[in-house]
């Protein structure tokens, strides 16, 4: 018996890994993982990242802000209005500790923290109640929707995250949000060793520069997920309701 039959799998030669669309992205069992979005990381105006611990120079940060500007906060903003308006779950998950110096983050995390810190002149804190660590305006959670705070770079391994999407069968989910070649390949990857099907939003991802995020992209395309972008996703949503 193979794999496929077993769980009772839908194949479809022309899916990723031949296992059918309908599978990877549906109503009834799919979400959507915004992941990361917040004022230190992805708001211009904060701009609180540095060159050490990220590889990011300062003339790549041009680069960086356009593309969450001009292509990731769109794309999250029309799959969150869709999953919305037809009640599929969205989950919020951003960096943050609920504890004083961060004492549950690990230890590389608080150095590039502090290194961030010093880069930019601009001394913050990554606890999760401080402004700079709040999601950025144009993705604020609505009341009810689920927020998780994590201090790993999975979203998965630091937050209950997996009984959560499991407790109410949650099969697949859609992954966006920064960085792609950070927090959001590593949730992708332990998401998928975690038994789910997941599919990451092409462009509704941001790398630190345009390298590293067609390396993520070849990595985790070819081992790890299937890799869509925003329409492919919204037309594949809207042929299912027919």
């Amino acid at each position: 018996m193979t794999i496929m039959k077993k769980y009772g799998l839908k194949l479809d030669p022309n899916g990723w890994f031949g296992i059918a669309s309908s599978e990877w992205i549906n109503h009834s069992s799919t979400a959507l993982i915004i992941i990361d979005m917040q004022n230190y990381d992805a708001n211009r105006n904060w701009s609180f990242i540095g060159k050490r611990g990220t590889g990011t120079e300062t003339s790549e940060s041009t680069y960086y802000f356009d593309r969450i500007e001009k292509a990731v906060v769109p794309a999250i903003q029309r799959l969150r209005t869709y999953f919305r308006e037809h009640g599929m779950p969205v989950f919020h998950v951003y960096y943050g500790s609920r504890l004083k110096e961060a004492l549950d983050m690990p230890v590389l995390w608080r150095l590039r923290f502090e290194q961030h810190a010093e880069d930019t002149g601009k001394p913050f804190t990554p606890h999760a109640n401080a402004p700079e660590m709040q999601i950025i305006d144009e993705l604020k959670p609505l009341p009810g929707e689920i927020v998780l705070t994590k201090v790993t770079g999975s979203a998965f391994l630091s937050t209950n995250l997996c009984d959560l999407l499991r407790y109410n069968d949650i099969t697949s989910f859609l992954a966006c949000g920064v960085w792609l070649h950070g927090c959001v390949e590593n949730t992708v990857r332990v998401g998928c060793d975690l038994g789910f099907f997941p599919t990451l939003v092409e462009d509704g991802c941001a790398a630190s520069d345009d390298a590293f995020h067609k390396a993520a992209i070849r990595v985790l395309g070819s081992l790890y997920c299937q890799v869509r972008d925003s329409s492919w996703i919204l037309n594949h949503l809207k042929h299912m309701e027919k």
